[in-house]
């Protein structure tokens, strides 16, 4: 956010959009398969005995390891459209409820696994439906994002 602040008073409107634009084709061309350029990240994954171990405690400390950046690994560069969307053009207010919303995020997915009963099957059905669900979530944060800017 901090960064922000000393970039939105030097980059003009049209530019900072055009930012946001350029990123949210980048990412969706990824989605579709037309390129395999992952942004930089932390590559040090979660274990998967933090959410097995801890039941719901163990589903949260997931969440909060990847929202926070802790260990994460991100097979998809769609949180960066939020990153820049943020540094670009939100408050303090609007950037923490962003990264809040991440976190919570994040942990929904680890807390729907725990209470499936039956993570195998939750791999499962991830893997079968992961395209759709992956090109779901991009084309609606992409139009969201740019909803927002631009209102």
């Amino acid at each position: 956010m901090t960064l922000g602040s000393l970039v939105r008073p030097v980059l003009p409107p049209a530019l900072r959009v055009g930012v946001i634009v350029a990123m949210g084709v980048f990412i969706l061309a990824g989605e579709c398969g037309l390129h395999r350029v992952l942004l930089p990240h932390r590559r040090a994954q979660v274990p998967s005995t933090v959410i097995a171990a801890g039941g719901d405690a163990g589903a949260l400390r997931f969440g909060f390891e990847m929202g926070s950046g802790v260990r994460t690994h991100m097979p998809s560069n769609l949180p960066y459209l939020p990153l820049a969307a943020v540094l670009l053009f939100s408050s303090w207010p609007v950037a923490l409820a962003c990264g809040l919303g991440f976190g919570l995020g994040r942990a929904a997915m680890a807390l729907g696994r725990h209470y499936s009963g039956d993570g195998t099957w939750w791999d499962s059905q991830w893997h079968r439906h992961e395209r759709v669900v992956r090109l779901t979530l991009t084309f609606t944060a992409t139009v969201l994002t740019a909803a927002i800017i631009l209102a």
